[in-house]
């Protein structure tokens, strides 16, 4: 009986440090005139990590984790939320592309599957996030047949989905960091040369029509096929 008592108490007493992981929290801020950043950072075992920032209802938040270890993982949480997410990593990938329903401060929360938190392993990651636009311009979002192919694909792409007031960069090379040729709008029609994944993302090669303008790489993500003929 007192084997028992003293068992029971010891369970009671593990309890608060078997449920609590130990959540480091880093405020996210993005440079003057910018509208995303990316964070790199390491974790091991059970110590998730809070990426803090501000954003409004209805503003559009992309965030992309790349990372060498494929248990490694994060979640969004809402305004107010401590564990509830609007996003789980581990089951629909490393990649958030949505409109945000409150305004107030989210959490990215950046983590190991407990298994592998268990087994104390380690991940080195980068976190790339961006936020921009209201429910306005995201409701212009590419819907179906956007540059989602590697090869074939349509003969010409419609560019849409860009925020309002802002256009899609053409570089010389698949990569946001390549120099900017060129500037193009919403609705502009581009002749489709291929496509690729290049740092986690998919760009596409471009020609513009009519000889105005520089071909270049664009991101896929803001094109769609057209119905332009010839």
């Amino acid at each position: 009986m007192k084997t028992l008592g003293l068992s029971l108490l010891l369970f009671l007493f593990a309890l608060p440090a078997l449920a609590a992981d130990d959540i480091r929290e880093e405020r996210v801020h993005f440079k003057a005139g910018t509208s995303g950043t990316t964070v790199k950072g390491h974790l091991r075992g059970r110590d998730d990590v809070d990426y803090v920032l501000g954003a409004k209802a209805g503003q559009h938040m992309t965030v992309e984790l790349h990372t060498d270890n494929p248990q490694n993982y994060f979640n969004i949480l809402p305004p107010g939320s401590s564990d509830e997410a609007i996003f789980v990593g581990s089951s629909s990938g490393n990649r958030f592309d949505g409109t945000l329903p409150d305004s107030g401060d989210y959490r990215i929360r950046v983590y190991l599957m407990r298994a592998a938190a268990r087994r104390d392993e380690q991940a080195h990651y980068s976190l790339s996030i961006h936020i921009g636009g209201d429910h306005h311009q995201s409701s212009a979002a590419p819907k179906g047949d956007f540059a989602d192919g590697l090869s074939g694909g349509p003969d010409f792409w419609e560019v849409t989905g860009v925020p309002r007031g802002d256009t899609l960069n053409v570089r010389a090379g698949p990569s946001s960091h390549e120099t900017v040729l060129d500037e193009v709008d919403n609705g502009t029609v581009l002749r489709n040369l291929g496509c690729r994944m290049s740092g986690g993302q998919r760009w596409c090669r471009i020609a513009p029509l009519g000889g105005s303008g520089a071909s270049g790489w664009v991101a896929g993500i803001y094109l769609r096929e057209s119905a332009y003929q010839p």
